[in-house]
Parts: C-alpha cells; structure tokens; sequence
C-alpha cells in the first residue's frame, strides 16, 4: 500500500503552556550576534510585520518551527519612552478575554490588552499579585 503525504500544521499549544518568547532590545543587531554566539540561534526577518517593524523570529530547538523573536524598541511604541530591555514569555490562553478577567479577579492587574495582531491571535499583559509580568495569547489557527 502506496503512503500518502500529508502535509501535517504544528498543533495549537494547549491552555496553559509556553508557546512564544519574545526578546526586546534597543540595538537588534548587537542582540541578534550576542545570541547567535551563545545559543547558536539563527534569525530569520518575519513575514507577518510588514514595514512597521523589523521582528526577527528564531526556533531555539534549531527546528523549522519558530518558538520566539527579538525586536529593536522604538519610542513610537511605547508612547515616546523606551521601557528597559526585557524578555517577555507568552503563555497560550484558550480565551483571552476570560483569562485576563480571571487573573484580575484573582488579584492579578492588567498591564495592557487585550488586543489583536492580525494573522496571529489576541494578546495581552497580565501581572500577578506579586508584580511579575507575563503575556496570554489566545492564537488564530492557521486555514
């Protein structure tokens, strides 16, 4: 019996796990090389961005799936200061909206969100009672 090929998409990260890493600098190049020479990443400019801004996506296993990226931040972004450079881990939430209203009635503050990134889901930063941030992200699935 012949096999048939079947183009298979990467299943949806499950409630609750780690599904993206997000790197924010304030020189991408000297990022991109500092990570590159200690992990050995590879960085690939993304599709999905456009002009806006220039978001470098990597897969931190060495596979084709990409699980993270790393940006440059720009006053414009943050409406005229630039925050420290962070990492931010996203976490994927079934329903985004629940799960914010959930952590703030837990105790939890929103930071900002929900809102949409077209192509890519709905996101927002949450903080817990402690102040640690973190980032839900209820993904579209890929057609």
């Amino acid at each position: 019996m012949a096999e048939t090929s079947v183009s298979q998409q990467p299943a949806m990260p499950a409630h609750g796990n780690f599904c993206w890493t997000e790197i924010a600098g304030t020189d991408v190049e000297k990022c991109k090389s500092f990570y590159s020479n200690v992990f050995g990443w590879t960085f690939e400019k993304s599709p999905n961005t456009g002009d806006e801004m220039d978001y470098f996506e990597f897969s931190s296993s060495g596979g084709t799936e990409k699980d993270g990226a790393i940006y440059e931040m720009k006053p414009e972004m943050f409406g005229g200061h630039i925050p420290p450079a962070h990492i931010a881990l996203y976490v994927s939430v079934d329903d985004i909206d629940h799960s914010v209203a959930q952590a703030a009635n837990l105790g939890g503050s929103i930071i900002f969100g929900p809102y949409d990134i077209p192509k890519v889901g709905r996101m927002a930063v949450i903080q817990d009672p402690s102040g640690a941030a973190i980032s839900l992200i209820t993904l579209t699935p890929e057609v």
